[in-house]
């Protein structure tokens, strides 16, 4: 499975997203976009995010990740998501492990965290499978865990 990332979300893909993720519901994009994007999901939101990688298996667009923000050699990552019909095939966590992979090749990029939800327990599963672990636990609004990789 050749998996690659493309810097930035072409508008039919950003709309492709909204429609998976608003199908699936104002629960389900809090869970993968954060509280801040107000539901439903736009393109033009989507769009406006900044360090967002679109996913390609082959030609085909699967899904986006985002580099949040760089601090401390610190790279934050978030807002990754597979299209819902492509989830269960292996694609999320070979991509998931490609982009990590390819991230760490930054000098710069000493360790990576995310967040992750409480009530999502298969990207828990996933993330803590591909060397991440739980460095802090967040209560409000929704009980959530910073997870970490090092190097």
């Amino acid at each position: 499975m050749k998996i690659h990332f493309e810097k930035g979300l072409q508008l039919e893909n950003a709309q492709l997203i909204c429609q998976w993720s608003n199908t699936l519901g104002e629960s389900f994009q809090k869970q993968w976009m954060g509280p801040k994007i107000s539901y439903p999901l736009i393109a033009q939101s989507l769009q406006k995010l900044e360090g967002i990688f679109s996913i390609f298996v082959g030609e085909e667009f699967v899904g986006v990740i985002q580099k949040i923000k760089l601090e401390d050699k610190n790279l934050h990552i978030g807002r990754f998501l597979i299209a819902p019909q492509k989830q269960g095939k292996g694609i999320g966590r070979k991509a998931f492990q490609d982009f990590v992979q390819e991230m760490f090749e930054n000098e710069d990029i000493d360790t990576i965290s995310l967040n992750v939800f409480e009530a999502n327990q298969r990207a828990k599963n996933l993330y803590q499978k591909e060397g991440f672990e739980i460095v802090q636990m967040v209560e409000v609004p929704v009980r959530k865990y910073m997870m970490r990789k090092y190097r």
